[in-house]
């Protein structure tokens, strides 16, 4: 069977969507000798398969990458006679795609429907007109959390009566998922992440800001991309009490990500939603605390490993953080995380990709 893959989001290595998508590839090489794999991508990424069934096709378009998967993936599709197409940014070609191919789309997020307010106008629009259509043409839809798949049959009612396949496939963490000894932790809290509205970041500086003044000095890491619509959370560093204690340490690689869970405090995310808070999970399977939004995915993925506040509330915040340092967090149970691998995430896609080949015969 030739499966065919979207590797553009390989061209940003620092998100979490890029971060799957590698990380799902690496473990296929590793467990798939069956099925020959075309990787296919709109601008040069770095990207290097070793298994000698897979090939790239890296082109250098002038174009965004959407319109490269509407126009020109459809192609690429045919001349390479691909059975089952993965779309692994949640858009999937929709236009003059060659009949008899079987799509599996990865569904990460309903950002544009719950909080479209904090959406970059470009994605909102892309995302407002091609996520329908995407849903549609797809055999199988695989939201990556049981929240996400909720979320994915009470937007789209009709899809319970619509013979797709519809399968969570969640997300692995770096590294072996081993409880790490006891490492010398330092004085700052880590956020991993863009720098976007959703994250709520503001909220956890001003939270930071009470803390401090409670008597507590505690520092604050923050690590990923500038991210979208940061203006105000900019401003509000430069003008804070606390701006000497906050560290924007851009993107890491993964040896640096690695050292700064196994090295703060614990870990913090805010956010009021997400699809899954890898951050989360990372941090955890390290033996690092996390302190994190309650009524979010988050809840589910944790369980009772991490501590909750009201993402919306700064004052629930900044007493969590308080309430950690006094008296510390759960006790880690690893064994409820162990579901959280990047092998058993790419079998599971891969049962998926075998499923649809059995269906073009």
């Amino acid at each position: 069977m030739n499966i065919g893959v979207d590797i553009k989001a390989l061209n940003n290595g620092s998100t979490g969507i890029s971060r799957y998508v590698r990380s799902i590839l690496d473990e296929l090489q590793q467990i798939d000798s069956e099925n020959r794999y075309v990787l296919m991508e709109c601008r040069p990424s770095g990207y290097a398969p070793v298994n000698p069934k897979w090939e790239k096709v890296s082109q250098n378009r002038k174009m965004p990458g959407t319109l490269w998967l509407q126009t020109v993936v459809p192609g690429l599709i045919k001349k390479y006679g691909i059975s089952v197409f993965w779309a692994s940014e949640q858009i999937a070609p929709v236009l003059r795609l060659p009949r008899g191919v079987k799509v599996a789309t990865t569904i990460y997020d309903f950002t544009f429907r719950r909080f479209p307010e904090t959406c970059q106008r470009t994605n909102l629009l892309i995302t407002n007109l091609l996520c329908a259509p995407t849903i549609k043409k797809s055999a199988a839809l695989l939201p990556i959390s049981d929240c996400i798949k909720r979320e994915l049959l009470d937007f789209y009612p009709g899809l319970q009566g619509q013979q797709k396949i519809i399968r969570t496939i969640s997300t692995g963490v770096m590294g072996p998922g081993v409880e790490m000894p006891p490492v010398n932790r330092e004085n700052f809290l880590f956020f991993a992440g863009n720098l976007e509205p959703r994250k709520n970041l503001s909220r956890l500086i001003r939270a930071l800001e009470a803390v401090n003044k409670s008597g507590f000095e505690l520092d604050l890491h923050l690590c990923g991309p500038s991210g979208w619509k940061n203006s105000g959370f900019h401003k509000l560093v430069e003008s804070s009490p606390v701006r000497e204690r906050i560290k924007h340490l851009g993107y890491l690689p993964d040896d640096e990500l690695r050292n700064q869970y196994l090295t703060c405090k614990a870990v913090i995310f805010p956010s009021v939603y997400e699809g899954f808070g890898l951050p989360v999970i990372e941090a955890l399977r390290l033996g690092t605390p996390a302190l994190t939004s309650k009524g979010t995915v988050m809840e589910e993925v944790a369980g009772g490993n991490a501590l909750y506040f009201d993402p919306y509330d700064e004052n629930s915040i900044a007493e969590t953080i308080i309430n950690f340092l006094e008296a510390g967090g759960p006790v880690i149970d690893q064994t409820s995380l162990d579901r959280y691998t990047w092998k058993r995430s790419a079998e599971d896609l891969l049962g998926v990709f075998n499923e649809l080949g059995r269906e073009c015969k």
